[in-house]
C-alpha cells in the first residue's frame, strides 16, 4: 500500500503465528515430555539461553511491534528485543524446550512472512575463542564507522511516490552521499553519507 503512495499503518496485529498444524502439534507435544521430570526440579528456567538473530525484511517499528508480540506469546520464550537499526532479534528462551533453528522459522512464519532470519549468535558460549575471534573482529568494525553516518531528515509536501522518487533521485547523485531511503508515510528520509564530504545542512 504503501509503495502504491499512501500511508498506511497496522491497526489490528495478528493475535497469533500462522504456522501449520504439524509445527504447532510438535511445538506442543516435544517439550512437554522432556520438561516434566526436570520442571520438579526447577521451575525458573535455569536453562535460558540467549541468541541473536538477524532480520532481513523489517522496514518500520510495526514490524518490530508484530516479531515482539507474537514471539512473546510463546510459552518458551521468557524475553525478546528486536532492533529496527540493527536489523536483529535478540530472544531469551528455555533452551529444553526449542531450539534456535525453531524460533527462527517461527519469525519467519509472522505474517505477513516477509522475514528471511538467519542465526547470528547463540550467546550461551563459555569457550574462549569466539570471543578471541569476536576481538579480532571488532578493530575493523571501528576503522570503517567514520565513513558513513546516517542521519534522519523531516521531508513535508510530499504527497505521493513521485515525490519520493525526486527526492531520491536528486540527492543519491550528491557528492558523499551513499544511500537515501525516503519514507512517504513517515514523512522522513533517512541519508547515508561521507561526514568527510557532506553534511546533514
Amino acid at each position: 500500500i504503501e509503495a502504491a503512495g499512501f500511508p498506511a499503518f497496522i491497526k489490528k496485529q495478528p493475535k497469533y503465528l500462522k504456522l501449520g498444524t504439524i509445527d504447532v502439534e510438535r511445538l506442543k507435544n516435544t517439550p512437554v515430555k522432556s520438561s516434566e521430570g526436570s520442571q520438579q526440579k526447577s521451575p525458573s528456567y535455569p536453562s535460558d539461553s540467549t541468541t541473536t538473530f538477524i532480520i532481513e525484511g523489517m522496514h518500520c517499528k510495526s514490524c518490530v511491534s508484530n516479531i515482539e508480540s507474537a514471539l512473546s506469546t510463546l510459552q518458551y520464550v521468557s524475553s525478546i528485543v528486536v532492533s529496527l537499526e540493527n536489523r536483529s532479534a535478540i530472544v531469551k528462551y528455555n533452551a529444553s524446550l526449542v531450539t534456535p533453528e525453531m524460533l527462527r522459522k517461527a519469525i519467519e512464519a509472522i505474517s505477513p512472512g516477509q522475514y528471511r532470519v538467519s542465526i547470528s549468535s547463540e550467546v550461551e558460549s563459555p569457550s574462549s575463542s569466539p570471543s578471541s575471534s569476536s576481538l579480532q573482529k571488532m578493530p575493523l568494525n571501528t576503522v570503517s564507522q567514520p565513513l558513513t553516518q546516517e542521519v534522519v531528515v523531516n521531508i513535508n509536501g510530499m504527497t505521493c511516490n513521485s515525490c519520493v522518487q525526486s527526492i531520491e533521485g536528486v540527492i543519491s547523485k550528491k557528492p558523499g552521499v551513499k544511500s537515501i531511503h525516503v519514507s512517504l508515510a513517515n514523512s522522513t528520509g533517512t541519508v547515508e553519507y561521507d561526514p568527510l564530504l557532506t553534511s546533514p545542512e
